[in-house]
């Protein structure tokens, strides 16, 4: 009797495999309810952000007669593009001969803005329909940084404020980046790469660049803080950063002569005192001043202070130069130049000295002179009346 049964429940299944046509063991990729049927390998693969994902699909007629399909695609309002093709050309219509096979292609673009997931597609010829599932791993970014090492320094107006900064490109395809600064007027700023001047640098994706970024500010600027905003773009993504620069005073530095006369005049030989004035025309502290000077051969001038230790904004100092001229010195003007000099500004002042001849070789000028009239004379009187 059980046997009975079991070969009865047999049969039964075997008669309702019949009546459905088998159609529960067919692969979930091929739906077709006419003539068309839609086949591909691989229905459900892996791709990463940023990738192409490619199918060869086989539009087959199993009918009788041509059949000529609209072509479509279903993507469930996801941001994915594609392209369907044959034979090199996209296509919306695709005829199949009578028990005949047509090849169609579809490359499928994954977005590199993405999260992480299952994403359910179908391509559809006619009233054939083929599902499609990609399986992203990981989420993905479309976005570029710009990140720097310290967005804020400090310094002088004749300063050269040197930033560094890190390009990094988190998309999944190389990019192309200009670089832009957007200064205030008189300002200037430099990208430079590998010691090399930019205007634009390309990175690698999900990679980074270092940027060495070098802003000169203009003459005479006033003090205060800066900002500069800095560029790295192109048609698919951009990175922004800025700059601060903050300048903390300008220096500026004279010097002259206390009457302000920039003539002298000594013996050959002899000395010249000058008093010189050394004026802070800037608005930072100067410190160690130094003051040297360039003369002719054989010429030394002397000063005191040789050094100036710190000279506030705005304050002079007294210095004397005392100018000694060498011994040989011919009559005339001679060229010196002397400077007041610190590590940030110099000055210079440029003297001229007149060399008279020394009064000894005027007294012996003088008694050359006696001598030969006393001689003329003794001559005149002892042989004049012969």
């Amino acid at each position: 009797m059980r046997k009975a049964c079991r070969q009865a429940g047999i049969l039964a299944l075997i008669f309702a495999i019949l009546w459905t046509g088998g159609s529960w063991l067919k692969p979930e990729a091929v739906h077709a309810a006419g003539p068309l049927e839609l086949y591909t390998p691989y229905t459900a693969v892996d791709a990463a952000p940023g990738e192409s994902v490619n199918y060869t699909i086989d539009v087959i007629n199993n009918g009788e007669g041509i059949v000529a399909a609209n072509i479509g695609f279903e993507n469930a309002k996801t941001p994915w593009t594609y392209e369907l093709t044959a034979g090199g050309r996209a296509v919306k219509q695709l005829a199949v001969r009578p028990d005949g096979t047509q090849s169609l292609s579809l490359r499928l673009d994954v977005p590199l803005e993405i999260d992480k997931g299952e994403y359910s597609f179908a391509v559809t010829a006619g009233d054939a329909r083929l599902p499609l599932r990609v399986f992203i791993a990981e989420k993905g970014t479309f976005t570029s940084k710009l990140e720097m090492e310290q967005a804020n320094i400090q310094g002088h107006s004749d300063s050269n404020f040197t930033f560094s900064a890190t390009l990094t490109n988190q998309t999944a395809e190389e990019q192309t980046y200009a670089l832009a600064a957007a200064p205030d007027t008189g300002w200037e700023v430099r990208f430079n790469s590998g010691g090399s001047g930019v205007t634009s640098v390309t990175v690698e994706p999900n990679a980074s660049q270092t940027l060495s970024i070098e802003v000169l500010p203009p003459d005479q600027v006033a003090a205060g803080s800066y900002k500069i905003p800095i560029m790295a773009s192109n048609t698919n993504t951009k990175a922004e950063a800025e700059l601060e620069a903050v300048i903390t005073g300008s220096y500026g530095i004279g010097l002259t002569t206390a009457d302000e006369r920039l003539n002298a005049t000594v013996k050959a030989g002899g000395t010249k005192s000058l008093q010189l004035t050394v004026t802070n025309t800037g608005t930072a502290k100067l410190e160690d001043i130094s003051m040297n000077a360039q003369t002719p051969t054989d010429w030394e001038v002397t000063f005191e202070p040789k050094t100036i230790r710190s000279l506030e904004p705005g304050k002079t100092a007294s210095v004397q130069a005392v100018i000694r001229s060498a011994e040989d010195s011919l009559p005339g003007d001679y060229a010196l130049n002397l400077q007041a000099q610190s590590a940030q500004k110099s000055a210079d002042a440029a003297i001229r000295v007149a060399v008279k001849s020394s009064s000894l070789w005027g007294y012996i000028g003088l008694l050359i002179i006696v001598g030969v009239a006393a001689g003329v004379y003794w001559l005149f009187r002892k042989y004049g009346r012969r």
